[in-house]
């Protein structure tokens, strides 16, 4: 868990140190996000630029756009899935809000739990979507769950660093038009980099290659 939380406050200092060029973009991600139906496009923007400014030194606000723009049909088919998720979830919950056997509380934690892993499989997947050569979403959900699984306390780790900056940023809106999606790329990108580099899949301290993309064995990870 201690790698985890090493992890995601890296990521909050990479978010400091490029915080100019972060704040411009988590602007626009928090308008596009006010949409709803943009709103995974949006954020798939903000873990392109961060994945680029994690591994080379020249990174713009281009490189936001062409996340969005590389991966706006997707993120359309990924707002409508996660809205009817959302909403088939609550509908449960809901109706059998009365019921108070044993087997209808496992069934809350259950929806909830199924609902909350799959939210939270997607945001890691950005990241290995855009260091696949020919990147698939599919496949890019599956190295997110593999990282998950093989990791839990490192994931742990993560997951407490992400609830302290939504809670800061709920207490202070301001926060999430400033730096609120943009403070969960950066982490994103960073747990995802801590684990490449622990499997030996990314340079320990280096850049790829002229800022080219590979396509490793996730499975090894």
């Amino acid at each position: 868990m201690i790698a985890g939380l090493r992890a995601g406050l890296r990521g909050l200092a990479h978010l400091w140190r490029r915080s100019y060029l972060y704040v411009w973009a988590n602007l626009f991600w928090a308008l596009l996000t006010l949409l709803v139906i943009t709103a995974p496009a949006a954020f798939a923007g903000l873990i392109r630029l961060g994945y680029v400014a994690h591994r080379e030194p020249l990174v713009s606000l281009d490189d936001f756009w062409q996340g969005f723009r590389a991966t706006w049909k997707l993120g359309i088919l990924l707002a409508i899935i996660n809205v009817l998720c959302i909403m088939i979830t609550f509908s449960n919950l809901i109706s059998y809000a009365p019921e108070t056997g044993l087997g209808f509380v496992v069934l809350r934690f259950v929806w909830l739990g199924s609902l909350l892993l799959w939210l939270i499989t997607q945001y890691f997947a950005w990241v290995f979507y855009f260091g696949m050569k020919r990147p698939t979403f599919i496949g890019a959900l599956r190295n997110a769950a593999v990282m998950m699984l093989r990791n839990p306390l490192f994931t742990l780790g993560i997951l407490i660093i992400l609830f302290i900056l939504m809670s800061i940023s709920t207490v202070l809106p301001a926060a999430w038009i400033l730096i609120g999606g943009a403070g969960m790329a950066s982490i994103a990108n960073s747990a995802v980099q801590d684990r490449l580099r622990n499997a030996g899949l990314e340079p320990p301290e280096a850049p790829f290659d002229e800022g080219g993309i590979v396509e490793p064995s996730f499975s090894d990870i």
